[in-house]
C-alpha cells in the first residue's frame, strides 16, 4: 500500500513491474550524466534552458542523496530493475543509482529519511511485491520546474539492501504561442457542466457567468497557458463523472470563439485546449503552486460555485 501526502499528482515514469505492485509512484531512468558538487538549492542560472536547469538540478538532487554507512556504489541491481520502463512525459530530467548497504530495508530507509538535506520533504511511502519506496520532494521552482523528486526504493538482498535512488526533475516546456489563448481574447464564458448527475437544483446554484473585464481575462489566460501538458500514457486515475468547467473565449461579446478550455473536475485533472478551430495537446488542471484551475478561475471572477460539477448526489 502507498501513502501520498498533499495533492494527487501524475506519476512521471511508469513499468509494468514496479508501477503494477506501487501505485501512483514514478519508477524509470533517463541518465543525465552529470554529477555536480553544488547544493540542491543552487541552479543553472538564470540563462540556462528549463531542460539545462533540469538536467543539472536532477544530477545535484543524486549527488545530495545520504549514502548510509557501508553503503558500496553498484550496477543495476535486478531485483530493482524496471523491465519496459518508459517515460510518461518528455520534459524529464532523472539520474539513477544502485547501492547495496548492510542492514534490512525499513532501518536502511529511516536511516535515509534521518538524514536528508534541508528542503526535502516526504511526499510518499508505501510497500509492494517485496520493495519498499520513500519519496521526496523539493519545493517546484515556478515557471520552470514543475517536479523535483529523489524516489528511493528498496529491498531485500541476501543479508543486506539493495537500493535504487532516482532523481526526477519535469521541466515546464515553452509553449507555441499556437497553444496559448489568444491575446485578442478579451471576453470569457465560464460554464458548469454537471456530466452524469445533472441536477435543476444544483444547476440553478452553479450558474453560468461572463467576465469581460480585461485584467481578469487576462489572468484566467495566463493561468491557462502556464499550465502543463498532461502527460503521455496509461494512468490509474480517480473516477471520473463528466463534472467539468467549460471556458470559452471571444474577442467581443456575440462574436465567434477564439477558443474553448475544458477543465475536468474529476478522473485525472485533464484540461482539454481547442484554438481557432484545432485540438491542442491536453494540460492538467494542477499548477505549479496553488489551487487547481478551476478554483483559481472563480476566485478571479469573484463567483462562488456552492456544488461541486459532476458530483454524485
Amino acid at each position: 500500500m502507498t501513502t501520498r501526502r498533499g495533492p494527487l499528482r501524475l506519476p512521471r515514469l511508469m513499468s509494468a513491474a514496479a508501477c503494477a505492485a506501487i501505485v501512483l509512484v514514478g519508477c524509470g531512468t533517463q541518465h543525465a550524466g552529470l554529477q555536480p558538487r553544488s547544493a540542491v538549492t543552487r541552479d543553472a542560472g538564470p540563462a540556462a534552458s528549463p531542460r539545462q536547469r533540469a538536467v543539472a538540478d536532477a544530477a545535484r538532487i543524486i549527488a545530495s542523496f545520504p549514502r548510509p554507512p557501508g553503503a558500496v556504489r553498484a550496477g543495476p541491481i535486478a531485483s530493482l530493475a524496471q523491465p519496459g520502463e518508459r517515460q510518461a512525459t518528455p520534459d524529464l530530467a532523472a539520474v539513477t543509482q544502485w547501492w547495496r548497504v548492510p542492514g534490512r530495508p525499513p532501518s536502511v530507509l529511516a536511516w535515509i529519511r534521518a538524514h536528508l538535506p534541508s528542503g526535502f520533504t516526504l511526499d510518499g511511502t508505501g510497500t509492494g511485491g517485496g520493495q519498499w519506496i520513500d519519496m521526496f520532494a523539493l519545493p517546484a521552482v515556478p515557471d520552470m520546474l514543475t517536479q523535483r523528486e529523489l524516489v528511493v526504493l528498496a529491498v531485500r538482498d541476501g543479508d543486506q539492501t539493495a537500493i535504487r535512488a532516482d532523481a526526477q526533475v519535469v521541466w515546464l516546456p515553452a509553449r507555441p504561442a499556437a497553444e496559448r489563448i489568444p491575446p485578442s481574447a478579451r471576453v470569457v464564458t465560464v460554464t458548469p457542466v454537471f456530466g452524469l448527475y445533472p441536477e435543476p437544483r444544483y444547476e440553478r446554484l452553479d450558474r453560468a457567468f461572463t467576465v469581460t473585464d480585461l485584467a481578469k481575462v487576462a489572468r484566467i489566460a495566463a493561468i491557462i497557458d502556464g499550465l502543463a501538458r498532461f502527460p503521455a500514457g496509461a494512468f490509474s486515475c480517480p473516477a471520473d463523472f463528466g463534472g467539468q468547467m467549460r471556458l470559452t473565449f471571444f474577442a467581443r461579446p456575440g462574436g465567434p470563439a477564439l477558443a474553448r478550455v475544458a477543465a475536468q473536475y474529476g478522473g485525472c485533472g485533464s484540461v482539454s485546449v481547442r484554438i481557432g478551430g484545432r485540438d491542442m495537446p491536453a494540460l492538467t488542471v494542477y499548477p505549479d503552486s496553488g489551487p487547481p484551475l478551476q478554483r483559481q478561475v472563480l476566485a478571479i471572477a469573484g463567483v462562488n460555485w456552492p456544488v461541486q460539477p459532476g458530483m454524485p448526489t
